[in-house]
């Protein structure tokens, strides 16, 4: 039988290695071949999947199949942490605690491989997902198209999420709607520039655009009920101080859990754009059109696994979260549940500064493990 105190220095040591190579969307080379020198060890099938994803398949002659899945990609952003083991990509780092979920899943593998290796009659087989690019949405959504779920009989997929909002060490999720739609949001007007000393003469797209946001701004406060956020983090307008903008570009993020709630904010941002352009003489354009949808947990399957939630450090969220994830995918193939896993450190989530206390990381590991025997953990 597995020592989890020793698999949890193993999965540490797996963590920290990871950290120091953090790589971007499908770019997870260096990541890929990592994980793989691990999962090449063990008794499981390893293949590649959408460029440098991997599978790793454990078969205990069983119909179905439980599928299990952990992100690899990193962020762009500068890491200022200090740690012994930070990241030696420069401009590049693990911000959100995916290398967490890959050493989580590693360990989880090596008590798998214990399982397959001491003859152990298991209820399913396991199929590890390590997954790219979840950080630029297209990594999910690339994997639902290439029909593995069908290829090993998935009955049901978990991930878990690092949560530094959480204690440490616990567990959390609930039925139904966790996580909410997040959607891109893109604004262009454009108009005619002019010499800020003429402004008669021009089409003044960057009022045009701060109008825009203002009154939007308003209109959701005013009129939406429903439970969502619409905000834009980045402008972009202009070329000198003393002439009239002729272009304007606003990109937000909006996120929402209600299909009603996402069509009313949209045919507002429409008819608002409509409004300014005739009032601006500017040209208007939105685009919506990157997005992925709710994490919405499967009601039937969060009954059938709470008494073994309730075996462990388990407490279940009050209401969902704003936060995306593209583990949403998943859900619309097959049941899934996702879990968030506390740290307990306070630092958000995408700040420079991220770290967690990686001795939880073997709390993941008890909670794959109870979900795949379908017991309490020992």
């Amino acid at each position: 039988m597995i020592d989890f105190n020793s698999l949890s220095h193993e999965i540490i040591g797996y963590r920290r290695h990871l950290h120091q190579i953090p790589e971007l969307g499908f770019y997870v080379y260096k990541t890929s071949a990592y994980v793989r020198s691990v999962l090449e060890q063990l008794s499981c099938q390893v293949e590649p999947i959408v460029q440098t994803g991997l599978l790793a398949f454990f078969d205990f002659g069983k119909e179905k199949t439980l599928a299990f899945r952990a992100d690899m990609d990193a962020l762009p952003i500068q890491e200022e942490t200090g740690l012994p083991y930070a990241s030696t990509h420069d401009g590049c780092m693990h911000a959100c605690g995916h290398d967490g979920h890959m050493a989580a899943m590693l360990g989880f593998a090596k008590v798998l491989d214990d399982y397959k290796r001491s003859g152990k009659d298991m209820p399913y087989n396991a199929l590890l997902l390590f997954q790219p690019a979840e950080e630029t949405i297209d990594g999910a959504l690339r994997i639902c198209g290439t029909h593995i779920f069908d290829h090993y009989h998935i009955r049901a997929i978990f991930g878990l999420h690092l949560w530094p909002m959480l204690s440490k060490g616990e567990i959390a999720s609930r039925p139904g709607a966790m996580m909410a739609k997040s959607t891109a949001v893109e604004v262009e007007f454009e108009g005619i520039s002019a010499h800020c000393g003429e402004p008669e003469k021009g089409k003044d797209a960057l009022e045009a655009a701060c109008r825009f946001v203002s009154d939007i701004y308003t209109f959701k406060t005013l009129y939406v009920r429903d439970r969502c956020v619409l905000k834009f983090g980045k402008m972009r307008s202009g070329t000198v101080r003393n002439a009239i903008s002729a272009f304007s570009r606003l990109d937000g993020t909006m996120r929402t859990f209600q299909d009603k709630t996402w069509e009313t904010l949209v045919d507002a941002m429409t008819s608002l754009g409509e409004e300014i352009e005739e009032a601006y003489g500017v040209s208007f354009k939105l685009d919506v059109s990157k997005s992925h949808p709710a994490v919405i947990n499967n009601e039937v399957l969060y009954q059938e696994i709470k008494p073994i939630l309730l075996n462990l450090n388990y407490v279940e969220l009050r209401r969902p979260v704003m936060i995306a994830e593209d583990f949403s995918f998943f859900e619309q193939q097959m049941p899934g549940i996702f879990f968030f896993l506390g740290t307990g450190s306070g630092i958000p989530l995408h700040s420079d500064n991220y770290d967690f206390d990686d001795t939880v990381l073997i709390e993941g590991v008890r909670l794959f493990d109870a979900l795949f025997r379908g017991e309490e953990t020992e």
